[in-house]
């Protein structure tokens, strides 16, 4: 059995937010924390990747301009093997549990959103934020949720194929997951430590 652990939250500048739960439990965290660390390591757990890139500037209106903005850092994810396509998006609809044939890398230019990723019997919820680098394992189902107005913008590389990810064992209630207005909420309001 894991450790139950729930980090205290300084109030102060917004930070990414990872959450675990069972895949059949949603109320029962496993894991919460704000430690750049620990998001590092338990995604790694799961191959999914987690790095901070700087935010350039002010957020541009159009495509061209966040690609030129960002051009060197994204060269760095197209330049190996399996790459496919990039591009800008902003503010899409969510709550839909899919699953890619390939990884996805998820860069986070302005606003924030959750991206809930399904990874064998647990479901990581991760709380992006600016600045916030997230890769989406191959054959990992996930979705996301920024919330009754989106208004994020990420750059997205997409990869081809690849080796599958530990992939969610079966479908799960979307709807009793905690969404983003209430982990928005609940960072907010900070939590106490507890072990168990």
């Amino acid at each position: 059995m894991r450790r139950r652990l729930i980090l205290f939250k300084e109030k102060g500048a917004a930070m990414t937010l990872l959450t675990v739960w069972p895949d059949d439990q949603p109320g029962h965290v496993l894991l919460r924390t704000e430690d750049t660390g620990a998001i590092v390591a338990e995604l790694g757990r799961i191959g999914a990747g987690f790095a901070r890139w700087p935010v350039v500037g002010e957020a541009a209106d159009t495509e061209a301009g966040v690609l030129a903005r960002y051009r060197e850092l994204i060269d760095s994810r197209v330049g190996g093997v399996g790459y496919h396509a990039v591009d800008v998006v902003a503010g899409e609809p969510g709550r839909v549990e899919r699953c890619g044939g390939g990884a996805e890398d998820r860069f986070f230019v302005r606003g924030s959103a959750v991206w809930y990723l399904h990874a064998g019997r647990e479901v990581h919820a991760v709380l992006c934020e600016p600045g916030d680098l997230l890769t989406v394992p191959a054959g990992v189902r996930h979705w996301h949720d920024g919330g009754d107005r989106p208004d994020y913008v990420t750059v997205r590389v997409r990869h081809a194929g690849g080796v599958a990810g530990p992939g969610g064992v079966g479908r799960v209630a979307l709807g009793e997951f905690p969404g983003f207005a209430e982990l928005v909420a609940e960072r907010m309001g900070g939590w106490a430590v507890v072990g168990g």
